[in-house]
Order: C-alpha cells, then structure tokens, then sequence
C-alpha cells in the first residue's frame, strides 16, 4: 500500500488525493447501506406486527430513504459522477432529511398536546 501511495505521490498529488476521495467514499457508502439496513428491519417488523399509520413507522421510512440515497451519493462520487452526486443525490438527501426533521417535530408536538390533554 505504501508503495502505491508513493508511485501516486511520484505522478501528482492529484492522484493521491483521487485514491483518498475514492476510499472515503468506499468507507461511507458500506457505512451508510449498514445503516440503511437498520429501519428496513424495523419498517419490516413493524408491517408484521399491524402497526400502520404510526408516525414512527413514516419517520424510519424517510430515515431509511435518506440512508439510500446517500449510500447512492457515495457510490456516485466514488466513480466521479459529480453531476448526479453533487447536482442531484445531495440536494435530494436534504429534502428528505428536513422532510424527517418536520414530520418529527410535529409529532412531537401532537404528543405533547396529547399528554397536556390527558393530565387535565
């Protein structure tokens, strides 16, 4: 490996830098499917058991569509496809994550109303 990196190193750093955005993309894209496959499970479990219509179940199927399309943003970017990375899967992957952050705070908020409502 060392000596890759040296033979790299010899021809330009700008292709050392390449091998270091292709491996950190390689690392997140493995990290972000193993993720990806923690609310499937759950999604699934939850379909099995009836509970349809939680807010929950809605949270972790954006949660797990965010984790997908960043797994696809980094395989993208690991073969520098920069148009569908950087002008597409990114924009997309923030859309989907406010999309999570406001349907949690509104179901937070109707919990809490729900609670105020019981304790009265």
């Amino acid at each position: 490996m060392l000596y890759t990196l040296k033979n790299l190193n010899a021809e330009g750093n700008g292709n050392l830098v390449k091998l270091v955005q292709i491996e950190y993309h390689l690392v997140d894209a493995i990290f972000y499917f193993a993720g990806f496959t923690i609310p499937i499970y759950f999604i699934l479990k939850s379909r099995s058991k009836k509970i349809e219509g939680n807010n929950l179940v809605k949270l972790m199927m954006l949660f797990a569509s965010f984790m997908l399309i960043q797994f696809i943003y980094h395989i993208a970017g690991m073969l520098n496809l920069k148009m569908l990375s950087k002008g597409i899967l990114e924009p997309v992957s923030a859309v989907a994550l406010t999309i999570f952050a406001i349907i949690y705070y509104f179901s937070i908020k109707k919990m809490k109303r729900k609670e105020e409502e019981a304790s009265i």
